[in-house]
């Protein structure tokens, strides 16, 4: 088999819309693939699973979860996997889902599976099983809405897909501060999290179908942003007693105010942070100066101020 290469986005997610024992679903969400920072990985036909590269302990361990499920009817064959580029761990942007989401896609297509089922990538990664953004982002690319959990560990359904703007910047910034919450801390958080009061859910879909969706599909950027705003505070409260506030440090809720002065909208934390986010239809040279006053003002590293744009595809493989 030819050697392969994929590549995806980088998922922000603005939140979920509801948990507890009394939803009929749970968790949900909606959030946006970005083109940068993204991953790159390669993959070769081998005698043995072998990870190489950026993240390799990291890999391995998804190789041997991956070879543990595989079954008579979906086996893949061994491969050496190198991860080429990726951005840093449990920072907010997706990288485990879209790491592991990867893996199993370049396997199951060197085993001859062109277009595995979203249920045969969520099983083999065991991905999406909170929130299924990031598996349909990897898959569609865009904005992405799901509709959360019925049965418990089922895959959650794909509710909403856009195309995002092409046009609206998107900024992510990633403050000094402490990872976001992962593995046994993340799920031992949910665990301890008070449950989503159902006006707090009526008002988070409400927000999501009625104004955030419906301001992307009619390019209105402030509409957008006032949305998202308004979203990511509601979450943000929902999960103070767990992240220690609106926001996982001071440091950030002073950074989105910062993002509003600087004009641009939708400031927010994507999932546990410590990235921020921020959109706005802004020149070149706009963008620049955003970038020097936070390094400036702000003491931000420059190495931390990114500025990209949606991506509206999945994640792509071609031969190497």
């Amino acid at each position: 088999m030819t050697p392969l290469r994929i590549t995806t986005a980088s998922r922000l997610h603005f939140g979920l819309l509801g948990w507890g024992p009394h939803a009929s679903r749970q968790f949900g969400g909606v959030g946006l693939m970005v083109e940068r920072p993204g991953l790159e990985l390669t993959a070769a036909p081998a005698d043995a699973f072998q990870a190489e590269g950026l993240l390799a302990d990291r890999v391995a361990s998804i190789l041997d979860r991956i070879h543990e499920k595989a079954d008579s009817d979906l086996f893949p064959k061994p491969a050496r996997i190198e991860v080429v580029s990726a951005p840093g761990e449990h920072s907010g942007l997706g990288v485990g889902t879209q790491l592991s989401l990867a893996v199993a896609a370049l396997l199951l297509r060197l085993s001859g599976v062109a277009e595995p089922s979203v249920e045969a990538l969520a099983r083999l990664s065991e991905r999406g099983r909170r929130s299924g953004v990031g598996l349909h982002g990897f898959l569609h690319g865009g904005l992405v809405v799901d509709g959360g959990h019925k049965v418990a560990d089922a895959v959650p359904p794909l509710v909403s897909r856009m195309t995002f703007p092409p046009e609206w910047s998107v900024l992510i910034v990633r403050p000094p501060g402490p990872k976001g919450r992962h593995g046994a801390a993340e799920a031992a958080a949910f665990a301890e999290l008070p449950p989503c009061p159902e006006r707090v859910t009526e008002r988070l879909c409400r927000l999501v179908l009625l104004d955030l969706l419906s301001a992307v599909a009619e390019r209105d950027l402030p509409a957008f942003g006032a949305a998202v705003g308004e979203l990511q505070h509601r979450v943000g409260t929902a999960f103070a007693s767990a992240q220690g506030g609106v926001y996982a440090t001071p440091e950030s809720e002073t950074l989105v105010d910062d993002f509003g002065r600087l004009g641009l909208v939708g400031g927010g934390q994507s999932s546990w942070g410590p990235s921020l986010y921020a959109f706005g239809a802004i020149s070149a040279d706009e963008r620049r100066a955003v970038a020097e006053w936070l390094v400036d003002r702000r003491g931000l590293d420059r190495s931390e101020i990114l500025w990209t744009r949606a991506q509206n595809h999945g994640a792509s493989i071609t031969p190497l």
